[in-house]
């Protein structure tokens, strides 16, 4: 045989590889630049987040703000002779100014006294006789008021819980 005659296809083959070659490096670099936006997407959301968390607390830091004017000036009248209900009232009234800042921002005391006891809600530090028939397991004294966050307990209140009649007679 002599020589070999070059297959007609081969130029054909040549063109799809260069084709394919083409293809595969335009995948490649889009494959990078999709990998580039989304670093930095990540990259901007984490910067985002931290911001957010560091500036959080400013609305209700606002809120709060008359609040500690109004201490400052009932100290202040603290300090001169004035009127001591007028002092009372003003520290009522400052109270009432914080609470309604933390029911604004979904704050809520926790009901204790007369209710059943729930140890979701209440931490039970003490049981005690009752006098006036509380049932058993009912909270009959506060010693520090508890707190939810739009409904999560933040601090649960602390509380006395009424002995039943069975175990006051087994003591």
């Amino acid at each position: 045989m002599g020589a070999t005659q070059a297959d007609p296809a081969l130029p054909l083959l040549e063109q799809e590889v260069q084709r394919l070659r083409r293809e595969l490096q335009q995948a490649k670099e889009q494959y990078v630049r999709a990998v580039a936006e989304f670093d930095n997407a990540r990259k901007r959301l984490h910067r985002e987040k931290e911001e957010f968390v560091r500036y959080a607390a400013e609305a209700i830091v606002e809120r709060l703000l008359p609040i500690v004017d109004s201490l400052d000036h009932a100290l202040a009248a603290v300090d001169k002779p004035a009127d001591p209900q007028a002092v009372v009232k003003g520290v009522q009234l400052i109270h009432r100014q914080l609470l309604d800042v933390l029911e604004r921002e979904g704050v809520k005391r926790i009901l204790s006294v007369g209710e059943a006891f729930d140890p979701n809600q209440h931490e039970a530090v003490a049981q005690a006789e009752t006098r006036d028939g509380a049932a058993e397991n009912t909270v009959v004294e506060e010693i520090q008021v508890g707190y939810a966050l739009h409904g999560k307990v933040i601090r649960p209140a602390i509380v006395k819980v009424a002995k039943g009649a069975e175990k006051q007679h087994a003591e």
